[in-house]
């Protein structure tokens, strides 16, 4: 199941921690570490504000870092609700678990197929 997520999970990391790193270049007393903190602390939805933007540019792209940082959020939760769906519903082991997502992906990529068909 991750390995449907991830291309776009591993594409909001990259893009949280870039903007962090831009965030430090465009302030003056930000280290890059501080500017990758900030952005991950701003990204969780954290916040402590311990750092501050004070630069308009840096400002906006702190909101960018928020409105992304809760995609990212909200991947990580339709993941985790994905998951125990399927636990619940299977109540099985480990084991058993694996192959009814195995199942359900394959019967997802059939759907979606089948419907491409039409579409064609």
């Amino acid at each position: 199941m991750m390995r449907h997520f991830f291309p776009i999970w591993g594409g909001i990391v990259i893009l949280i921690s870039l903007l962090g790193l831009i965030i430090a270049g465009l302030e003056e007393e930000l280290s890059f570490s501080s500017g990758l903190y900030f952005a991950w602390v701003a990204g969780t939805t954290v916040g402590y504000g311990d750092i501050a933007p004070t630069v308009g540019m840096t400002r906006f792209l702190a909101v960018i870092v928020a409105i992304i940082g809760i995609m990212f959020t909200g991947i990580v939760v339709a993941i985790a609700i994905s998951a125990a769906k399927i636990a619940v519903e299977s109540s099985i082991s480990i084991q058993e678990f694996e192959q009814a997502v195995k199942e359900r992906t394959q019967r997802q990529i059939a759907q979606k197929r089948r419907g491409q068909e039409k579409q064609s």
